[in-house]
Parts: C-alpha cells; sequence; structure tokens
C-alpha cells in the first residue's frame, strides 16, 4: 500500500508538472505587471491553488494603429484537453480611464507610467482584475454546478482563494457579499436557491486594450494621437511624448490615447479567427459587451457590424452620444472625445476645439439603432445601467434608450454590495452573471437573423 501510494504521488506530481508546463508555454508573460500578485495568480498558477485558470496574455501588432497591443484571453478549463472542440468568443470592452487625464503623467518617465498602469489595473486588466470575470465565468461554466446554491457557495470559495493572493482590495466586500450580490441579489432575486441552475456555454472570453479610443476611428484619420515613439505593447512612454491638452499646466494626454479605434478592433477579431492558437477553436458566433465607454463600443460596434456579432450587451454605456456637447466638460473630463469627434485645441479655452457634428452621429448606438428600424428590444441585445450613475449622460442616454424601443426601466437600483448601483466596479461586478447568461442564452440558439 505505501509503495502504490508513493506510485500514485509521484504521477500525480508528473501530471501536474505537464499541465503546469503546457499552461505556461501557451501565453505570454506579461511585460509590464508580471510582478502583480493577481496576475501572477491568473496567468501563472501554482500547483497549491484550489482554482486555476487558464487566463492567457497576447501581443499582435495593429496596422491600423501602427503599434503593438495586448489583450487577455480567457480560456475553457478543457481547451487543451479537447483540442477538437470548438467555442463561441465574447469580446469585452473597458471604459474611459480617468487616470490617462494627465495629473498622474507629469511626470513624464517610462518607469512612472509603467508603475501608474500597474497600480490602477485600467484598460484591458479591468475586466480580469477589477470585475474578476475570469473567476464568475469559471463558476458558471462548470457542468458540477447543480443548483444556484452551488454557484453561489461556488463563488464564494473561489473569491476567498482569490483574496489570498491579493486578488481583492482592502475597501472590497467579503468573498461571501460578493458572491451574494452575483446570485442572490441579481441573477437568481427573490427566488430559491435550491433552483436547478444550467451552466454557461462554454466560451473564450477576449479582454482588448481600448486605450480612451472610444472604439472609434478618429474623425480626422489620425492612426495614433498623441503620436508616440514607443511602438511596444506596454504602455510607457519616452520623455515629451505627453500631450498638455489644457491651459491647466498638470492635464496630459497620453501617448496613443486614441486614433483608428473602430478600425484596430475589427483587426482583432480578424487576428484571432486567423491566428493558432484560436484558429479552428472558434466558431463564427460572436458576443460583444462593455462598461461605460465600452458600453458604447460594444453597442455601437454590435449595431454597425450585426453580421459579426450575435449578441450585444451594455453596462453604463453611453448610448446617446449625441447629449455630450458642452465642449467645457467635455475639455476637463474626456479630453478624447473632443478629438475623436471633432477638433481638441491645445492650450485654449474649450470654446476654440470644436465638435463634428456628422461624426457623432455616425457612430451614435440611438441613431445607428433607429437607422435599423428596431423598435422592440431584440433577443440578442441587453443594457441596464445604475440608479446612483454620476454622469446624466449615462442616466439620460439609457433612458432615451429605453423611449425608442418602447422598453421599462432597466436602471439597477441599490442593493447589499453592489457598490451603491454607482458607475463603479464593484456595481458592474455584481451585474457580471446576467451578462455572461444573457450571450451564453444567444450563442445557445445558435445564428440569429437580424
Amino acid at each position: 500500500m505505501k509503495a502504490k501510494g508513493r506510485y500514485l504521488f509521484w504521477l500525480s506530481g508528473i501530471c501536474c508538472l505537464f499541465f503546469l508546463t503546457v499552461f505556461e508555454a501557451f501565453g505570454l508573460d506579461h511585460p509590464c505587471c508580471n510582478e502583480d500578485p493577481e496576475l501572477f495568480y491568473l496567468l501563472s498558477p501554482k500547483s497549491s491553488q484550489r482554482f486555476q485558470y487558464l487566463v492567457r496574455y497576447d501581443i499582435f501588432f495593429s496596422t491600423a494603429l501602427g503599434k503593438e497591443k495586448g489583450f487577455f484571453a480567457i480560456l475553457p478549463e478543457d481547451f487543451y484537453q479537447n483540442p477538437k472542440a470548438r467555442y463561441p468568443i465574447l469580446f469585452l470592452l473597458h471604459g474611459y480611464n480617468f487616470y490617462r487625464r494627465g495629473l498622474w503623467w507629469k511626470v513624464q518617465s517610462p518607469e512612472k507610467t509603467r508603475k501608474v498602469l500597474c497600480e490602477v489595473k485600467e484598460e484591458e486588466y479591468h475586466w480580469l482584475l477589477h470585475e474578476d470575470i475570469a473567476v464568475i465565468a469559471y463558476a458558471m461554466m462548470d457542468s458540477k454546478k447543480r443548483t444556484y446554491r452551488d454557484l453561489e457557495n461556488s463563488l464564494e470559495e473561489r473569491f476567498t482563494e482569490l483574496s489570498t493572493y491579493g486578488g481583492l482590495s482592502k475597501g472590497d466586500y467579503t468573498p461571501k457579499g460578493i458572491a451574494q450580490s452575483i446570485v442572490s441579489h441579481n441573477l437568481h432575486p427573490t427566488r430559491n436557491l435550491s433552483d436547478s441552475f444550467h451552466p454557461l456555454e462554454k466560451m473564450i472570453i477576449v479582454l482588448p486594450d481600448g486605450d480612451n479610443g472610444f472604439y472609434t476611428d478618429e474623425n480626422e484619420g489620425r492612426r495614433l494621437f498623441p503620436e508616440t515613439i514607443d511602438r511596444k505593447a506596454c504602455d510607457d512612454f519616452n520623455p515629451g511624448e505627453a500631450f498638455n491638452y489644457s491651459l491647466l499646466p498638470f492635464l496630459y494626454m497620453k501617448p496613443g490615447a486614441l486614433g483608428r479605434h473602430e478600425s484596430y478592433f475589427l483587426e482583432l477579431v480578424q487576428y484571432i479567427d486567423s491566428r493558432p492558437p484560436y484558429q479552428e477553436r472558434v466558431l463564427r458566433r460572436r458576443g460583444l459587451g462593455g462598461i461605460s465607454m465600452g458600453g458604447f463600443g460594444a453597442m455601437k460596434l454590435g449595431l454597425k457590424y450585426s453580421h459579426l456579432f450575435q449578441s450585444v450587451s451594455s453596462q453604463s454605456g453611453l448610448l446617446n452620444i449625441e447629449l455630450l456637447k458642452n465642449k467645457w466638460i467635455l475639455k476637463m473630463m474626456l479630453p478624447e472625445f473632443l478629438e475623436v469627434f471633432g477638433r481638441l485645441e491645445s492650450r485654449g479655452l474649450p470654446s476654440v476645439s470644436s465638435l463634428n457634428v456628422e461624426h457623432i452621429y455616425a457612430n451614435n448606438p440611438l441613431t445607428l439603432m433607429k437607422k435599423r428600424e428596431i423598435s422592440q428590444l431584440p433577443q440578442w441585445i441587453y443594457f441596464d445601467y445604475g440608479e446612483k450613475e454620476a454622469l446624466s449622460w449615462i442616466v439620460e442616454g439609457n433612458q432615451n434608450f429605453e423611449g425608442a424601443l418602447k422598453e421599462k426601466s432597466h436602471q439597477i437600483p441599490i442593493q447589499p454590495f453592489n457598490g451603491k448601483a454607482e458607475h463603479n466596479y464593484q456595481f458592474w461586478r455584481s451585474r457580471s452573471g446576467n451578462i455572461l447568461k444573457h450571450h451564453s442564452d444567444v450563442f445557445g440558439q445558435g445564428l440569429l437573423e437580424k
């Protein structure tokens, strides 16, 4: 018995080593934040971890931007074990990064930039490290979960382990509170947790880097603005590259903050379809979702390119950008919007900057929906927003969307553990289960006629 036990221990060790070797060989080490404990937990899991995730970091060169871009891919648990399996794919777009506005960039050095980038975990990191989408998706795709109580318990266990690896901030809720927010208060509210839970369809989830480009091609055709010398994937920059866009001396725009970002995103979709390890593993069933600026991007691109995306979701999205007309507020809060949809005049009063009304109209989700003559909410579109959204543009824009679709309110009230339904990651995370279920339900129906 002892000999048999030693043999089984040796065999399990070899299998574990093989698994980790295959996993580590299948993705790139992160070039910027490779010391971040949560990234290390997700990208390079230890054998001692109870829960392991197949999160891959990739880099490709975007000809639309003339720059390397990084993205994360969350792969299904059996991706390596079942090489013949094919999966639908979900792209999740991040929101606007307010840390790019300047005060934090006054020290113009690659080291300072990289430090800020890795500390705030914005842009392509957001869905992975704030909304914890890999943790939630893996729990919801686990076929062993039979009831909603099983799912909630699994999420609590997963978030408990995540917290021990530095994955929860000091001000965050407890793992139990997070799990309750996702399941009891949102995914399965006011119902019995003993009800049957049907696991999500397994899917690949891709998290692109959209900078602050509003997932739109800049109206004057600039490929990358402000110009940047460093074309590598890590978003540091050389001294002198930051763009002072205001009369205030400490407000800067990050180099390459915007440009041809719609063309870049379509290029990424094509890259995924044509390059290993995704080629031959991806079904032509695609979903597109986002938060805030990413909610705008997802709804706009989903309506504009409906032949590419079968499901669309928006959380706290800018669904009517015609409301963004105040150039004084825009220049202080969203200067990139002025440049993408008009002309941003540096070191001048906001009134001398301009907006291109035609470009706004051509990229406005509400306008695109009306052009498509969509008068009732189709099954493939989902949107919601919080009761306490800080920006009136978001509330009013979503209400405009509701009115055009003859919908009742999609506003989510304040609940326990949902960030007080404000414009923050805790609110978006609490609704992530609903978002994933929406896309899975549409994927399960196959290609829809739209």
